[in-house]
């Protein structure tokens, strides 16, 4: 078979793919455990053993990446892909993230000094978190720009050499420091910025990570085409699990590029570590297609709630980790650290409630939007 008798001319692979579903599940707890880690470890346990693994492989190329090549992909699938409608999404997940922080940074972290009149630990930093560019706020970018590059119809090849075009720009730029709080916290959602105080919260820039959700967008648009999946993922996933092993391996054991001292290291991430973590990405959803082939039912049933819940369940964690460790634990200690069981089951259970807190969000806004629309419209 010819590399193009892989693929229809029209989309034919349609529908909820499992193997995405079971990325999504698996990555949001990944996720937990991994925040779990950066809250409640000092930044010297961050650097061995257990506490590396969570904060920079699993939080690291195998983390968040997921959820952006997730979030191409599903670009492809929805089936609200106009340009009108990624630019309303784009809009409302920068107020979902500008809304998140005012619930894990802001409201907490007043409660925390009205508590403790410590400064240096509650205020001192609040303004940058309250306006830092998490994955969300990085979300609604990528939209708005995939809105703007749909609008203009620019083929999913030529998205790709801009991608990696803005990649370019960023590993040369990053770093940059403008004078200005302010000026660094708005540019940093763009750029990699930094100030000498180590403050500002440049992490996930759209510049540096583009290419991901990119990557999940090209990918995508030819996997909704495919006529043979078990074939597709012998030619391209195997080589890719390939490359992307032997890169960990050489990131891990020399501790370079995102595998490297500090966080910016990773959210200020260059090209080369961006082509790494896009073999990864392709990797892992090789990975996931062979295991969505044997999991049972319920393994199933249980990764399409988790992954149709996706942002309510990520705002919850956060929330609920936040709470948990720089109100409850610290205030109550003096301390945010736990020892690594007591983090995995801490990740255990926030993961659980942050799970059905989710889930019945969705139900309850669902009855909502049913009774209005019965409402305005009785005889439907």
């Amino acid at each position: 078979m010819r590399l193009k008798d892989l693929f229809a001319d029209e989309p034919c692979n349609t529908g909820r793919q499992l193997e995405i579903d079971l990325s999504k599940t698996v990555l949001l707890f990944e996720l937990v455990l991994c925040h779990c880690f950066i809250e409640c470890t000092s930044d010297e346990r961050l650097l061995h053993g257990f506490p590396f693994v969570m904060d920079s492989v699993i939080g690291g190329p195998l983390g968040a990446s997921g959820y952006m090549a997730a979030m191409g992909l599903g670009m492809i699938y929805t089936r609200h892909n106009s340009p009108k409608e990624f630019a309303v999404r784009g809009l409302k997940l920068g107020l979902i993230g500008l809304l998140l922080n005012l619930c894990r940074f802001t409201i907490p972290y007043l409660i925390g000094y009205a508590i403790t009149g410590n400064y240096e630990k509650y205020i001192a930093d609040l303004f940058f978190l309250t306006f830092e560019n998490d994955i969300l706020i990085f979300a609604s970018l990528t939209f708005l720009t995939m809105a703007l590059l749909r609008y203009l119809k620019t083929p999913p090849w030529l998205m790709l050499v801009i991608a990696f075009a803005m990649s370019g720009i960023a590993t040369m730029l990053n770093g940059i420091d403008l004078g200005n709080d302010a000026a660094n916290v708005f540019v940093g959602y763009f750029i990699g910025t930094e100030d000498p105080e180590g403050r500002v919260c440049s992490y996930f820039t759209l510049f540096n990570w583009f290419v991901i959700p990119v990557v999940g967008y090209f990918y995508g648009y030819y996997y909704c085409r495919l006529k043979d999946k078990k074939r597709f993922h012998l030619i391209f996933s195997l080589p890719s699990l390939v490359i992307a092993v032997i890169y960990l391996i050489i990131g891990i054991s020399q501790r370079i590029g995102v595998f490297g001292e500090g966080q910016l290291c990773y959210y200020h991430i260059n090209t080369y570590d961006m082509i790494g973590t896009v073999f990864v990405s392709v990797a892992i959803i090789g990975i996931y297609y062979l295991l969505s082939l044997i999991v049972p039912e319920f393994i199933k049933k249980f990764s399409k709630v988790a992954s149709a819940n996706v942002t309510a369940l990520y705002c919850v964690q956060w929330v609920v980790i936040v709470v948990f460790a720089d109100l409850i634990l610290y205030i109550s200690t003096g301390s945010q650290e736990l020892d690594d069981w007591q983090i995995v089951i801490a990740a255990i259970i926030i993961f659980t409630i942050s799970f059905f807190s989710a889930y019945f969000y969705k139900k309850i806004k669902k009855k909502l939007v049913s009774m209005h629309e019965k409402k305005i419209n009785p005889d439907s």
